[in-house]
């Protein structure tokens, strides 16, 4: 069957995936949860926490706590960082009626033990595997009904020039920057994404869709008042259908194989099923 459609664009109010990169004690966090406080219709914020208890350093910090009164609710997630269990940690999540799941640190599912790399490891080099599990949790996100702040750990990186290609004729050494350690192809969802600094914590954005430069001109520190500017911005579009999210979730899921299906849809409520059905 055809279900192909050629139809007028209309923007609509998605659920939006935002990523924070920067070295440690630069403030990914922070910004992260002030800019979650204001993303947040309902104020309820949740973190998924692979950094051992970090995030809740914040709990009683009142910055944060003049901008979100109720606090946080965090999901400690111990290693292995496998992408399932990042999957898990955001299904109990959403499942629970949060508005904003901020993940600290993604950085882990990649490099982290039990990650990616791990995953490539164990297979004696064969990446298949592990880059369909990180394609299967960027996906779990894609398809999430909530806003998703990522924070990532970052290094500087430089890239080697064979002397066969240098200008000079010897190996030389260009600097890349501050890069974020995670799959570079998952950047690409990201609706905003922002590099913090380590000495100013301020916020510079590094991708942005057109129509947000306007709320940041110039490195910023981060608030809340920034995540309510982005979400009244993306509450002027068409509200999504939830049903055709869920259908989406659906066929993603069945893409899975029988068992991941099955697993899903034992989780659904009795109306979400007949959602799926219509």
């Amino acid at each position: 069957m055809n279900d192909l459609q050629i139809r007028k664009a209309v923007r609509k109010a998605l659920p939006l995936q935002l990523a924070f990169y920067g070295p440690s004690g630069s403030g990914k966090t922070f910004s992260a949860l002030r800019f979650g406080a204001g993303l947040s219709p309902n104020g309820k914020v949740a973190v998924i926490d692979t950094e051992r208890g970090r995030a809740s350093l914040y709990a009683d910090n009142r910055r944060l706590l003049s901008e979100l009164p109720q606090g946080f609710d965090v999901v400690e997630l111990d290693q292995p960082y496998h992408p399932e269990r990042y999957i898990n940690a955001i299904d109990l999540v959403e499942s629970s009626g949060y508005a904003v799941c901020v993940i600290d640190s993604g950085s882990d599912s990649w490099d982290g033990p039990g990650g990616c790399t791990d995953i490539a490891e164990k297979a004696k080099g064969m990446w298949n595997g592990a880059k369909l599990w990180n394609k299967r949790m960027m996906t779990r996100t894609a398809l999430s009904g909530m806003h998703i702040i990522w924070c990532l750990k970052a290094q500087e990186k430089t890239k080697i020039i064979d002397k066969a290609k240098s200008p000079t004729g010897k190996q030389e050494y260009q600097s890349l920057g501050v890069q974020p350690i995670w799959e570079k192809n998952n950047f690409y969802p990201m609706l905003l994404a922002f590099s913090v600094d380590p000495q100013t914590h301020l916020s510079t954005v590094v991708k942005c869709h057109d129509d947000l430069w306007q709320f940041f001109p110039e490195p910023k520190l981060i608030a809340k008042s920034d995540g309510e500017a982005v979400r009244r911005w993306n509450e002027g579009g068409q509200k999504v259908d939830a049903a055709e999210q869920l259908r989406r979730r659906s066929r993603a899921e069945a893409e899975h194989g029988m068992e991941s299906y099955k697993a899903w849809w034992a989780g659904l409520t009795k109306d979400e099923r007949a959602a799926i059905g219509t």
